[in-house]
C-alpha cells in the first residue's frame, strides 16, 4: 500500500499546500479511509525512532490497509510540520510536546514506545556529582523547550533548584546537539542535557559522567520517554487509520525489543540514521522497548503534572482535564503486543 519513500522537506511541503489552498485542498478531510495517504512524519538522525522505522520497513502500516507517504520534515521542528498539516502522525519525546499541546498544537498521543535516550553529562573532573550540584551552573541544550531542556528542568526542580523563567538558579544556553560535547569540553558550558546517539558516544568519547540517564536513572528509568502521535483531524476523520497507525507502531516497538541488532541495520540501511549498526544497537539495547497505551498515558500526565508545578504550563491548566483531552484510546488497539515464537504478534491487555 506504499506509494512513495520520501516527500518534499517541510518548506517545500507547505509551498505546496499553500498553492493548492484555493482548489480544494481540503479534499482530504472528506476522503475516505480507502482514499487517504497517511503522511508519516520522520527525519533522518533519530535513533530512537526505531519503532516508526521498523514500522515502515517491515510493513506494518500495510497490513493494517494504510497507504501511505514519508515525509521527511527536514531540520524544521516537529510541532511545526504537524501544525502546517504537512504530517499526519509520528512519533517523538514526549517532554516536548506538552507545552506546545497547551498552546494549541493539534496534536493527540497515542501510546508510549520505549524509555531511555536522553542523558545529563559533565566532565568528570568537574566537581559536579549529582543533579543537585547543578545550582548555579549553566547548562548546554539544543532548545530551551526541547525534550532534554525539559527533562532537566524536572530533575532540578526535583531537588529543589527553581527553574521558572526569571529563575537565576540555573542557566540554560542553545547548542546544537552535535556542539553540545564540543562545548562541555571548552568550558563554554558545565553541563550538557543531550539525546542519544550523540549523548552515548560523547560519554564513551569523552570519559563523561553521566548524572542523570533516563534509560536507568528513577523515576524517569520506568517512564515512557517517546511516544506514538497523530493529528487531532486524523483522530476526527479518519479514527480507523489512526487506530492502525497507533497498532502498528505498538508492534514495531515490540518487534525491536526482541531484534535491536536486525534494527540497528534497517536503519543504517534506510538512511535514518549514520554511525554504524554494531554501536548503534548497544545503544537501542539500553532503552526498554515494551510498548503500552497505558504507559504513554501516564507518561503524560508524569510530565504535564511536574510542568503545572514548575510553572511551564497555563495557569488556568487543570492537569487532568489537559491530558484527558491530549490522549487518545482505541477501542480496538490492546495496550501492547508481544512477538511470539512464530514471529507473529499477541495482544497484551
Amino acid at each position: 500500500m506504499r506509494l512513495k519513500k520520501v516527500l518534499p522537506t517541510l518548506a517545500v511541503a507547505v509551498a505546496l499546500v499553500t498553492s493548492l489552498a484555493g482548489c480544494g485542498a481540503q479534499g482530504d478531510k472528506t476522503a475516505s479511509d480507502e482514499e487517504y495517504i497517511l503522511k508519516v512524519g520522520e527525519t533522518q538522525g533519530a535513533l530512537c525512532h526505531a519503532p516508526l522505522q521498523v514500522a515502515m520497513e517491515k510493513g506494518y502500516l500495510d497490513e493494517e490497509g494504510i497507504k501511505w507517504e514519508r515525509v521527511d520534515f527536514g531540520g524544521t521542528d516537529i510541532q511545526a510540520a504537524l501544525g502546517a498539516g504537512t504530517i499526519d502522525c509520528g512519533f517523538g519525546l514526549v517532554g516536548k510536546f506538552v507545552q506546545p499541546i497547551d498552546n494549541g498544537l493539534n496534536m493527540v498521543i497515542t501510546a508510549g514506545m520505549h524509555t531511555g535516550c536522553t542523558k545529563i553529562l559533565v566532565k568528570k573532573d568537574s566537581g559536579i556529582k549529582s543533579v543537585a550540584d547543578l545550582k548555579g551552573k549553566t547548562i548546554g541544550v539544543s532548545s530551551l523547550a526541547g525534550s532534554e531542556a525539559v527533562t532537566a528542568k524536572r530533575a532540578l526542580y526535583a531537588e529543589g533548584i527553581d527553574v521558572s523563567a526569571d529563575s537565576t538558579e540555573v542557566n540554560f544556553v542553545v547548542y546544537s546537539t552535535t556542539d553540545q560535547p564540543v562545548a562541555l569540553q571548552n568550558g563554554a558550558v558545565d553541563a550538557i542535557a543531550t539525546p542519544d546517539p550523540v549523548a552515548t558516544n560523547a560519554e564513551q568519547e569523552y570519559d563523561l559522567l553521566a548524572l542523570l540517564d533516563t534509560a536507568v536513572t528513577e523515576p524517569y528509568g520506568s517512564e515512557y520517554c517517546c511516544v506514538s502521535f497523530i493529528s487531532q483531524e486524523l483522530a476526527t476523520d479518519h479514527p480507523e487509520i489512526a487506530e492502525g497507525f497507533t497498532r502498528a507502531m505498538l508492534k514495531a516497538s515490540a518487534w525491536v525489543a526482541e531484534h535491536p541488532d536486525e534494527t540497528a541495520q534497517i536503519q543504517i540501511d534506510g538512511e535514518y540514521v549514520s554511525g554504524n549498526a554494531e554501536d548503534n544497537a548497544s545503544i537501542l539495547k539500553t532503552y526498554k522497548f515494551i510498548p503500552s497505551v497505558q504507559g504513554g498515558y501516564d507518561a503524560l500526565m508524569n510530565v504535564a503534572t511536574d510542568l503545572k508545578k514548575i510553572g511551564i504550563l497555563k495557569e488556568e491548566t487543570d492537569v487532568d482535564e489537559f491530558v484527558n483531552k491530549s490522549f487518545k484510546y482505541f477501542d480496538g488497539v490492546p495496550d501492547s503486543y508481544k512477538v511470539k515464537a512464530d514471529g507473529t504478534f499477541e495482544a497484551v491487555n
